[in-house]
């Protein structure tokens, strides 16, 4: 009786310990570099134009990628959840590699597509992909889809296929069934998949910058902006951007929590 009582004393301390060194890790880091940051420099970066612009643009960029990532991860992981078919172990895979390769190394396969062969089609068509905003958005995008795919899959894979077995035997068609059904019933976990996506999006570089640059006032986003500030020795201007993009990352995540927590209750 008493072994169990220690054994459980010492479980229990384990993951408190971890998590706890964990928690406290993260947040020396994060003490850190705000203790660096002289208070006269608040002022001083967060009145210039530029700040503004790279943060809006990097909110914009996020949203808009993971909102696309997620119009074509939801079709696609509903596909891979539900049906068996020839060659799926060959588009799982091909669907993860955005996730397992380096950003730089996507961001190059993208630039050289879209500036020779096949991607110059849209160029001639006005289309414009390389050093631009456009840009930023397809490599973010590029970046978070195999990631809302690989999350979205587990979604859909947790929800019983019952459900939409008997929604089509009561007369519902695969339409209103996956609208009317499968969405409402996965709506938590899309929106933390959302949560997930968006994370990613906005604290991306490797592959934004490879494609989009890191143009001052035209595709600077925040990660860009932090790149450039340790490029120019700005260190102050630097540790506002990251603490900038920390303090954003946090609000939006635990409003949508807020939001995701709220709503799992009122559907109780």
């Amino acid at each position: 009786m008493k072994k169990g009582i220690w054994a459980d004393r010492a479980f229990n301390g384990l993951i408190w310990a971890a998590a706890g060194a964990l928690a406290i890790y993260l947040l020396a880091v994060l003490l850190t570099l705000t203790f660096h940051i002289r208070p006269e420099s608040w002022t001083k970066v967060l009145m210039r134009e530029r700040v503004l612009f790279s943060l809006n643009l990097s909110l914009l960029c996020a949203t808009v990628a993971s909102l696309l990532g997620l119009l074509f991860a939801i079709p696609a992981a509903y596909l891979l959840a539900r049906r068996q078919f020839p060659g799926k172990d060959l588009l799982d895979t091909l669907l993860d590699i955005p996730t397992v390769l380096s950003p730089v190394a996507l961001g190059t396969a993208l630039l050289l597509f879209f500036g020779s062969g096949p991607g110059r089609v849209f160029e001639e068509h006005g289309i414009r992909f390389t050093f631009v905003v456009s840009g930023i958005i397809l490599a973010q995008f590029s970046v978070v889809v195999g990631l809302a795919v690989r999350s979205l899959k587990a979604v859909f894979e947790s929800l019983s296929p019952r459900y939409e077995t008997v929604a089509l035997f009561l007369g519902c068609n695969k339409w209103s069934t996956f609208f009317k059904v499968i969405l409402p019933m996965t709506r938590n976990g899309i929106i933390t998949s959302f949560i997930l996506v968006w994370a990613r999006a906005i604290g991306e570089f490797g592959c934004t910058i490879t494609l989009a640059g890191a143009v001052p006032g035209k595709t600077e986003t925040i990660p860009a902006a932090i790149y450039l500030g340790l490029a120019e020795v700005d260190i102050q201007e630097t540790l506002i951007y990251v603490l900038l993009l920390v303090l954003v990352a946090v609000v939006v995540l635990l409003s949508i929590r807020y939001l995701t927590r709220k709503r799992r209750v009122g559907a109780l």
